[in-house]
């Protein structure tokens, strides 16, 4: 008899194909706060540990989501189980502090949610810096704020030798794309990448590095740049005088801005991969071969007096800037949207891409600098420069530049065939 009470006891009770489920934790487990990219809402992100009640239950419910394609933050809401009534005095509490009409797709957030359906907490994250929270006080007023992220700046003294490409010789040295490209707006007015690097060049860099709990964010400031090549050495240094001025100047204390730019083509690593070569005909325009959607942008600052196809020349943008200088280019594959005749453009805007015409094997981009309608070669033209090191600071900034230049040369270049993650 005890058997048979023993066997049905199990069946009864034991023989389940999932294991018991404890009500406790189940009920944790919906209250759990889910940590969102990486975590950088950081410690305490949802305010003090979930209330609970005098049995230890836990009060309200916490939901969190991102933002889909197409959302408003109040329908991300709504999809959560919060009705936009609800969700409204907090959304315009928080529009003190954040522009929705620049969130994103993949923002993130929290909403703590008491038994009465209101938001009592509610946190915003579009980047592991720019975190946002709105919190419920004991009035029933909503008060949002930008949380402040503790983040740590580390100097990184980088030298790298070049091997093929900027973006792939900063790769095998450990750094990020995102530095080859300050690098190339740096030396913009100076270095052609397409055509002046070669092999066995030599890049140092002193840039800020920017950290979150301990994991790294992007970089900051370049401090410092020298590029060592086969055409030369260019030298840039970063400076802010005493009265609060700040640029990027040479060892001298020159501007390193300068009216145009050496190339109109910008440099990318999609751009960087096809190899450019240019053909300067004394009779014409120079002629860019690249990878077809390389980036043209402007050499300098100026108005656009033609957009659009100009018969044989194909897609063209010409610019008229100051001093009697106009710029043209020609064989675009695209013009930029807001390139159009009346509109003013800055230095570096993107007029559009390199395209490929038809029957032809390769995509080019066809240039020319005119100077009062005379051709001028921008490889060869020195270009008015921005304004020096004011003289009354002069002595300041030779005494900074001297430290600088000492940790410059002192930084150790990893060789074309090392490597470094």
């Amino acid at each position: 008899m005890v058997l048979v009470l023993g066997v049905v006891n199990y069946f009864l009770f034991f023989d389940h194909n999932e294991a018991p489920v404890d009500p406790t934790a189940l009920a944790a487990a919906e209250v759990a706060p889910v940590n969102v990219t990486d975590g950088a809402l950081g410690e305490g992100q949802h305010g003090d540990a979930p209330e609970v009640d005098d049995f230890g239950e836990p009060v309200g419910r916490t939901v969190s989501g991102k933002i889909a394609r197409g959302q408003t933050v109040l329908r991300a809401l709504k999809a959560e189980g919060i009705d936009s009534q609800t969700a409204l005095p907090l959304v315009n509490a928080m529009g003190e502090v954040f522009d929705f009409k620049k969130a994103q797709v993949g923002d993130a957030f929290t909403a703590r949610v008491n038994d009465e359906g209101q938001v009592t907490r509610f946190d915003y994250q579009q980047s592991p810096l720019d975190v946002y929270e709105v919190e419920l006080d004991e009035a029933g007023t909503y008060h949002a704020k930008k949380r402040k992220v503790p983040t740590r700046i580390d100097i990184a003294h980088l030298g790298c030798a070049i091997k093929s490409t900027l973006y792939e010789s900063l790769s095998r040295c450990g750094e990020g794309a995102q530095l080859a490209g300050m690098v190339i707006d740096l030396f913009a007015w100076d270095v052609d990448f397409f055509q002046d690097v070669r092999e066995g060049d030599e890049l140092r860099v002193m840039v800020e590095k920017i950290s979150v709990d301990g994991r790294f964010l992007k970089y900051g400031k370049v401090l410092a740049a020298e590029y060592k090549g086969k055409f030369g050495q260019h030298r840039i240094i970063g400076y802010r005088d005493p009265d609060g001025n700040e640029g990027y100047f040479t060892a001298d204390g020159r501007s390193v801005r300068k009216d145009f730019l050496k190339s109109p083509m910008k440099y990318t690593r999609v751009s960087s991969s096809g190899g450019l070569r240019k053909a300067l005909k004394s009779a014409g325009p120079a002629t860019y071969t690249a990878q077809t959607d390389t980036p043209v942008w402007a050499v300098g600052a100026g108005t656009v007096v033609f957009s659009g196809d100009s018969g044989s020349q194909g897609k063209t943008v010409t610019i008229r800037h100051e001093n009697g200088y106009t710029s043209t280019y020609s064989h675009l594959g695209a013009i930029s949207r807001g390139v159009q005749v009346g509109s003013f453009v800055s230095q570096k805007t993107i007029l559009g891409k390199v395209g490929k015409d038809k029957g032809e094997d390769s995509a080019e981009l066809v240039f020319s600098l005119r100077k009062n309608g005379r051709l001028m070669d921008p490889m060869k033209t020195r270009f008015t420069e921005g304004d020096p090191v004011a003289p009354e600071h002069k002595a300041h900034f030779d005494h900074e530049v001297e430290q600088i230049l000492q940790d410059l040369q002192a930084t150790p270049v990893i060789g074309v065939l090392e490597r470094r993650s």
